[in-house]
């Protein structure tokens, strides 16, 4: 305890990290990226707040370099003497300051492009039962620019939200979430740091309607007729838009030609149109025969 009670001067490295970069630029070489501060303290002082729980860092503001074009480049440099009073300010209280070293920071930067990307949610949902997203999960906003090296931004296409869970859906949800940085270096900037996820929560039901058997066939110099001439499509519908059910919304078709070439008397029946409240889960039967007509 006399010991940490003393006074010492001893070097300490701290990463720099820049803020308030200029405008329209990206840094793309930090050669100085750590620095050496000397620091006059008491021993307690350096050893509890700088070796136990201190992390050595130190934020230095760019918004003042002045830079100088080199080609694609533009290099800057800072004079750590003239940062003193900044550094000063991050440290606790009882630390003074007696060497800086080096006694110049250099930067490098290049132009900064910038384009807009879509917005893809990880989501895991979980729905109750009778229950599914009335329609596709919105975002808003459903883009953001981001900006940075053009080598980098060329090569992203899209950003992604935080993982999120939801469970035991039955009502609509609102949720903000946060929006992933790509981890590439130099680093790239978002315009937005989160989006609002909505989901669109209906109760389904079960709708099962008589639709006939069109025919579809290259020679029509020839008649056909199936048996059963209509066939019975069960399909899953929200509840708010059971009421728009219609088979005249819905067209069925069998492809004669298909059967022709694999010489088969039943022919696959398939759904053709459709509307988009309507999901076809079933079709009774699957494959109807048919009868040339002569």
């Amino acid at each position: 305890m006399i010991k940490l009670s003393r006074e010492y001067q001893i070097p300490v490295r701290f990463s720099v990290v820049p803020e308030n970069l200029p405008g329209g630029k990206v840094m793309t070489a930090n050669p100085d990226s750590v620095i050496s501060i000397t620091l006059k303290a008491k021993g307690l002082e350096l050893y509890s707040r700088i070796f136990s729980t201190r992390s050595n860092t130190v934020t230095l503001s760019l918004d003042n370099i002045r830079l100088k074009r080199e080609g694609d480049q533009y290099t800057g440099f800072l004079r750590t003497s003239g940062m003193l009073k900044a550094i000063e300010e991050q440290l606790p209280g009882g630390f003074e300051i007696t060497a800086v070293e080096p006694d110049t920071l250099h930067f490098v930067f290049e132009r900064s492009v910038r384009k807009r990307v879509g917005v893809t949610t990880r989501l895991s949902l979980d729905f109750s039962r009778q229950y599914q997203l009335y329609d596709s999960v919105q975002t808003d906003p459903d883009s953001i620019y981001i900006s940075g090296r053009k080598e980098i931004i060329d090569t992203i296409r899209s950003v992604t939200t935080e993982w999120k869970t939801f469970d035991d859906l039955k009502e609509d949800i609102s949720a903000r979430l946060a929006l992933i940085t790509p981890r590439v270096w130099p680093p790239v900037y978002l315009s937005e740091d989160s989006v609002t996820v909505r989901l669109n929560v209906e109760k389904f039901t079960e709708a099962s309607i008589e639709v006939p058997v069109n025919i579809r066939s290259g020679h029509g110099h020839v008649n056909y007729r199936t048996f059963p001439e209509k066939v019975t499509l069960t399909c899953r519908v929200a509840l708010r838009d059971y009421n728009r059910v219609d088979p005249s919304l819905v067209t069925v078709v069998a492809d004669l030609d298909k059967t022709v070439v694999s010489d088969s008397e039943r022919v696959l029946v398939e759904v053709s149109r459709v509307p988009a409240f309507m999901k076809v889960i079933r079709i009774e039967p699957q494959k109807v025969e048919y009868l040339i007509l002569k």
